[in-house]
């Protein structure tokens, strides 16, 4: 019981010294003490990035000395560690990593021992790590998923292969549908056009009109001739079904999906905005039938829907529409609306169109769409059809795509936003995999790289690996993985595109396929962690394009005058 007090006293005596001589180079022996590590600087089993490493540091309880006799070897090849001169209680062991390699550190016993005394020698240790992270070009998927993928294809994503984490392409959101003036924005205040151009099918319902036309593919072509690429996102923007049975309105009587009777509705409604549309189905009219729309006041939303007669052709076909105007459509965000009017029979009220869902409402079934004869599958359907001609008038142009569908495909099931994601994860999968292969074997579209959006976080924390390989469709059904990230400016997140390219194991090439504040190069490049291209959200008000909430301080000027970023110009695909 003494000779183990003893020892403890002389331990603290070492921590007290060691403390003290920390800051000079006056040491002393602690006499009567073995070598015992206190530190490595390396845990067993972890996963290091190769360039973030270039020695491995143990610290003792006394002076060192080094053992020549003893080899200290990693993967068998023999190292040269050295005593640290400021601080002859370390031992420095230099290295030099190779990324994607499992690694084995040996250190024999006796490789260290009391500078004084040899015969005073450390214990051995064997430590295993790794650096199967980062970026791995042999590892990736050398090809499109699509073996008939047209020329023009396959060179943007060869293009993308041979500077994936060296170079990074440039890329930002034309504007909310079909120009280019967010781009031009970008030009103007950097002297750069970027590389990729975003585009949206958010209005295919309502195109063609004279204010949207996706049939005219001029601005497409434009930036593919101008040297950029294009990409493609959807917004699949759907009538809502806000409520459904029978409610017949005899005498002024009433349906009430306000936020007092029908609180889930509000979902729908904060989505009301200038030009939106309330669809009421009815059946079993009389002649002298009147429809209204009202506030949860009981107010008139607008003086035209106060009360009006249902015309002839209202009747036969079951609905009326009212196009909100902005004062209407704030009444109906802040409390919902009131259908009334006389005689006839409610069946049905939509929101058209929005995207916005939730597994709560489900005013478009994500788990109807694959089954005929339901509003969903018919709906789906015919958009996808109408989507299809638009697409093909890209590929008899030549124009290659970086498509992604079902934006932010993943979703966050615990929140669902989009109604592909109201009825879970596997139904997703289904609706990914259903429009591949939709579109590549009924209507033959060759020219699109298929993009899909990874959800990286759950509430505050990343997502952990397993929620993201189960949200994945399959290596089959994807030619790239991104995902869209919110944080502060020019910071680096290289967390989780470790954590993306790992759910893929590193086969597929990670982009940034939305951002707000663009992220630091540099740091993604020393990390081994740079996205492939980034596409920039884009900002308007009622003044047009602008810089209104995020990169307020000269980032995209920063960025896209950064060595390691391409723009429109850097590159040729012709």
């Amino acid at each position: 019981m003494n000779k183990l007090k003893y020892y403890f006293i002389a331990a603290l005596v070492g921590m007290s010294l060691s403390a003290c001589n920390d800051d000079d180079n006056s040491y002393n022996m602690l006499d009567g003490l073995g070598m015992v590590n206190r530190s490595v600087s390396i845990a067993d089993g972890v996963t290091v990035r190769a360039n973030t490493l270039d020695r491995i540091t143990l610290d003792y309880n006394n002076l060192v000395g080094i053992n020549p006799d003893k080899p200290v070897t990693l993967n068998g090849q023999t190292l040269a560690p050295v005593v640290n001169p400021e601080n002859r209680m370390q031992v420095i062991i230099p290295v030099a990593l190779q990324s994607y390699t499992d690694y084995t550190l040996v250190i024999p016993d006796g490789a260290f021992h009391r500078s004084d005394d040899p015969k005073v020698m450390a214990e051995g240790m064997t430590i295993t790590f790794n650096t199967n992270t980062g970026v791995n070009v042999a590892n990736l998927a050398q090809s499109l998923i699509n073996p008939n993928a047209t020329p023009e294809a396959k060179k943007v994503y060869q293009l993308l292969l041979d500077n994936y984490g060296n170079k990074q392409l440039s890329g930002a959101m034309g504007e909310v549908a079909w120009g280019t003036a967010f781009c031009d924005l970008i030009k103007n205040n950097s002297g750069k056009f970027p590389a990729i151009v975003g585009f949206d099918y958010i209005h295919l319902a309502s195109s063609p009109s004279n204010w949207i036309d996706y049939g005219d593919i001029t601005p497409v072509q434009t930036v593919w001739d101008a040297g950029s690429i294009p990409a493609v996102c959807w917004h699949w923007n759907v009538p809502m079904e806000v409520w459904a049975g029978q409610s017949e309105i005899g005498n002024w009587g009433a349906l009430r999906l306000d936020k007092a009777e029908v609180p889930d509705a509000m979902t729908f409604w904060q989505n009301a905005g200038d030009g939106t549309y309330i669809v009421v189905k009815f059946k079993d009219a009389a002649a002298d039938a009147q429809g209204s729309l009202k506030d949860s006041d009981w107010g008139g939303l607008m003086s035209s829907t106060e009360y009006f007669d249902l015309t002839p052709d209202q009747i036969a076909a079951g609905e009326y529409r009212v196009r909100l105007n902005s004062e209407a459509a704030e009444k109906v965000r802040n409390g919902g609306l009131i259908v009334s009017g006389q005689n006839y029979t409610v069946t049905g009220v939509y929101f058209e169109l929005t995207c916005r869902d939730t597994k709560e409402v489900k005013g478009f079934d994500a788990s109807k769409v694959l089954t005929p004869g339901t509003r969903e599958n018919t709906v789906a359907t015919a958009d996808v059809a109408k989507l299809a001609g638009y697409l093909k008038l890209l590929q008899d142009a030549n124009i290659p795509v970086l498509f992604r569908p079902f934006h932010e495909a993943a979703g966050a099931y615990q929140w669902t936003w989009f109604w592909w994601g109201n009825s879970g994860v596997e139904v997703t999968k289904e609706l990914w995999i259903w429009l591949h292969d939709t579109l590549t074997n009924d209507y033959g579209l060759n020219n699109l790289i298929w993009v899909w959006t990874a959800n990286y976080n759950y509430g505050m924390d990343l997502a952990d690996i397993e929620t993201l390989q189960s949200e994945y469709p399959g290596d089959a059904y994807v030619d790239i993985v991104g995902t869209d990230i919110y944080k502060e400016a020019m910071s680096d997140q290289s967390a989780i595109f470790n954590l993306i390219q790992e759910a893929v194991n590193g086969s597929k090439i990670i982009a940034l396929t939305e951002t707000g504040n663009l992220l630091d190069p540099d740091s993604q490049f020393e990390n081994s962690a740079l996205w492939s291209f980034f596409m920039g959200w884009y900002e308007q008000d009622a003044n047009g394009p602008g810089f209104l909430t995020w990169n307020l301080n000269g980032e995209w000027n920063t960025v896209l005058n950064n060595p390691l970023v391409l723009n429109q110009g850097d590159f040729s695909l012709k």
